[in-house]
């Protein structure tokens, strides 16, 4: 139980039990400022879904002339704490002058472990470790197990109020126990008045948790068999076939089917020892034919056997390789991450070096979840410094950056610049030097241009 929840965890007694029922409660501890003299109702259902109920919370009542008590004791829980018992006790609450040291034991009952760390002691306005108490002259504590004395120098202590608190840390035998004790006994004297003896009980309510369940076992000679995913005996598995055989091999029945509950039973067997194996399974999950599961039914059961028998999921692997390009092998670093991914999220990391060949494998990997939907694994790298990653299936490719810019670059000289330039310089030796003495000409004129080559193609063919 913790301050916002409480857990019922159920024993492993259930497994052999059906058609549970039972009981728990657990304390809870709520504030409210109310006047004095009024009373306040509260509806709540305690953030559940059961019926609301109402709280009735009263306020302080008006208090009259009159002394307080010279002692008295008190104990609480809190949810925040709901390992300690705190016990508080106020002293000479009237100031009064004293003509005698006072002398307190207390000792705590069951269910509880006196808490020496836990101790405060308030001397009119100087609150104090046992330690400093002792030290400071204002009196003397020992401790002797679950018990403690405490003498308040008379001097220190008269006209002055005194407060003592201390806590408990509640044992495991008393996790159940409703309520918590301790006993106290207290000498003092007052001025001018007779000494007195006085002891009391006092009390703390247990804010922890009980309860209590109970269930059906099988009827005498009956095999109850349940079928559940392996390490989750809340995921049931129906539609799972099995066979029941005597020792001798003789079979009983025919073939028995898990219901949709995971569970099948096989009624009305004599005493003896059978095996039970299972023939058939969801796709999903591995199952061994040939596995022989024992049982025995007793003469002297008087309730049947419940058989917890479970499947592992079916597994897969996933294997890689990781390949480097445009680099050298100085380049390299000498080892690199590899993430596993199930359904987008990182499940395992795997180191991958050159000594395994840069070779990566992740095994035993459920190959569906708990109701049989696949999983999807990928592969990632976690980065590395100077290269560009590609994944291919689950195999990872390392480019250079530095290398593939390069290639890039000179990629678009030979395009661009480099036939530009190859172009230009073959323009002035053919085309434009040539041509040149015959561009003055005829700048003005364009279209003369042509018909001179007209012309020397005619020449050239009259030659």
């Amino acid at each position: 139980m913790t301050s916002t929840n409480v857990v019922c965890t159920f024993s492993d007694v259930v497994e052999k039990l059906q058609n549970i029922r039972g009981y728990f409660y657990f304390g809870v501890q709520a504030t409210k400022d109310v006047a004095t003299g009024q009373t306040l109702t509260v509806d709540t259902n305690l953030g559940t879904q059961l019926q609301t109920q109402g709280i009735t919370i009263k306020g302080p009542t008006e208090g009259g002339e009159g002394t307080a008590p010279f002692v008295y004791k008190a104990g609480r829980m809190d949810a925040d704490a709901p390992t300690k018992v705190k016990w508080e006790i106020p002293l000479n609450n009237n100031q009064q002058q004293l003509s005698s040291d006072i002398v307190l034991t207390d000792t705590l009952q069951s269910g509880q472990t006196l808490d020496q760390d836990g101790f405060s002691i308030t001397v009119g306005n100087q609150t104090l470790t046992p330690q400093q108490f002792n030290d400071g002259g204002y009196g003397k504590i020992t401790f002797n197990g679950n018990s403690f004395e405490v003498r308040f120098y008379k001097d220190q202590s008269s006209g002055k109020k005194i407060n003592l608190r201390y806590t408990a840390t509640v044992a495991e035998s008393g996790m159940t126990q409703k309520v918590f004790f301790n006993n106290y006994t207290i000498n003092y004297q007052i001025l001018n008045e007779q000494p007195v003896k006085f002891s009391e009980q006092a009390w703390a309510d247990n804010i922890n948790t009980g309860g209590g369940a109970d269930g059906d076992l099988p009827p005498k000679g009956t095999l109850r068999i349940v079928k559940h995913i392996a390490g989750d005996e809340t995921k049931l598995l129906p539609g799972v076939t099995f066979k029941l055989y005597k020792e001798s091999g003789q079979q009983i029945g025919d073939s028995y089917t898990t219901n949709r509950d995971g569970v099948v039973e096989a009624p009305n067997l004599t005493p003896g020892n059978y095996y039970v194996q299972e023939i058939s399974a969801p796709n999903y999950v591995e199952f061994d034919p040939n596995a022989k599961i024992p049982v025995t039914i007793k003469n002297d059961d008087v309730n049947g056997i419940k058989l917890m028998v479970p499947n592992k999921l079916k597994t897969t692997s996933v294997t890689g390789i990781k390949t480097w390009k445009g680099d050298k092998v100085s380049d390299r670093p000498e080892n690199i991450k590899v993430d596993l991914l199930q359904n987008g999220k990182v499940i395992a990391t795997k180191e991958v070096t050159a000594a395994n060949d840069w070779k990566y494998e992740f095994e035993k990997l459920p190959a569906v979840d708990n109701e049989g939907k696949a999983h999807k694994y990928e592969v990632k790298e976690q980065a590395v410094s100077g290269y560009q990653s590609k994944v291919n299936g689950y195999d990872i490719t390392n480019i250079k950056i530095q290398e593939a810019t390069e290639v890039e670059e000179q990629g678009k000289e030979e395009t661009i610049e480099e036939l530009e330039e190859s172009v230009k310089p073959e323009e002035p030796k053919v085309t434009e030097e040539p041509n040149k003495p015959e561009k003055p000409e005829v700048t003005d004129k364009p279209e003369i241009w042509v018909k001179p080559e007209e012309e020397k193609v005619e020449e050239e063919t009259t030659e």
